[in-house]
Parts: structure tokens; sequence; C-alpha cells
């Protein structure tokens, strides 16, 4: 499943920051929705932009945000120079994201970090406060971007979240999806 499709997303990702932002607005769907319905707010996000319905809370703010800075958050998540906390911190500075949705920006796009969404969160018995940013020091910051990446490391890493994620949903929504391979497939269906 993430062998195939995150391929397809990170060749798409890569090709240009129009796509990279691409990526960031289904990411935006995804913020407090079920999975069966990123299509609809992803159209809306994308075909709409800030007129939409979906474009509520920092939703609005972050897709602003990337929208001026398509260019260097594409140069940042493609730099293999760049190490991958200092990635995720990159991409969480976008209004509206953090940790876990800028551990899935980078998961779609390079195939590295991962979302530890509110299922993957209580899955593991871990507390939501625990990668939440606020006003911080620098240090603070990324100490919470290693945290980050050593529990993704600890329970299995990128490649296993994604696959243990799409059986996860599939078992949630069988009337949605007829198996994990399924969910799999809806993240290159969705955006494409």
């Amino acid at each position: 499943m993430f062998k195939t499709h995150q391929k397809i997303i990170g060749r798409f990702a890569a090709t240009n920051p129009n796509n990279t932002k691409d990526i960031f607005t289904f990411v935006f769907s995804t913020i407090q929705q079920r999975f069966y319905t990123v299509p609809q707010v992803y159209n809306g996000l994308k075909f709409e932009g800030l007129e939409s319905r979906f474009a509520w809370g920092s939703k609005s703010a972050g897709m602003e945000y990337v929208a001026a800075n398509k260019k260097e958050l594409h140069k940042v998540i493609f730099d293999k120079d760049i190490p991958l906390n200092e990635k995720l911190l990159r991409v969480a500075e976008v209004p509206g994201l953090g940790l876990c949705k800028a551990g899935f920006v980078l998961q779609l796009c390079i195939g590295e970090a991962g979302c530890l969404d509110v299922h993957n969160l209580k899955r593991f018995g871990l507390s939501p406060s625990t990668f939440k940013m606020g006003k911080v020091s620098n240090e603070t910051r990324l100490k919470k971007a290693g945290l980050y990446l050593k529990v993704l490391e600890d329970v299995g890493g990128c490649e296993y979240l994604w696959d243990s994620w799409c059986e996860l949903i599939a078992d949630l929504y069988p009337k949605k999806y007829k198996d994990a391979e399924d969910v799999s497939r809806c993240h290159v269906n969705y955006m494409m």
C-alpha cells in the first residue's frame, strides 16, 4: 500500500510547488474530518479557496500561508541536505498544522515522518498535548520534533503507520471501503 501509493503522491508533489501546495490542501482537508468526507472537502478548498465553506478555523490562514510560501516550502521539503527534524519544524510552522499534520505532509511528499492523528494517538496511548507546540523556545521545539520522530520510529516507522492506519480506517468504515488497499488507494484518488 504505502510502497505503491506514496510513491505516486511523492512524484506528483516533487514535480513543482503548485503540486506541493495541493498536498497541503489535501492535508488541510483531513483536519477534523472523517476520511470518506475528504474528497468533498478537498475539492471545495482546491477550487473555491478561501470562499469554500470548508475553509474554517486556521485552515484559511494555513492556505494563505502556503500559497504565499509554496516555493520555499517545496524547496525545504525536497532538499536532501536539510535534516528531517528541521523539515518537520519548518512545515509545522504553517498555520493550522503543528507536528502531527506536518508529519503527514512529509509522509505524503517524501515518504518520511508520518501522521499521529487522533486515531493513532489513541491507538498508541499518547496524549494529544504531547506534541503541541504553543509558544515555546527553539530548543523546546527541537526537542518536541525529535521526540515526535522518535515515537514514529518506535511505533514502526512511516510505512507501518500508513499501512496500519489504512487497515484501521477500513475496519472502522466497512461500508465505505472494501479493505486497507482501498483506503490507501484513496489517498491518490482523492487528490488526482
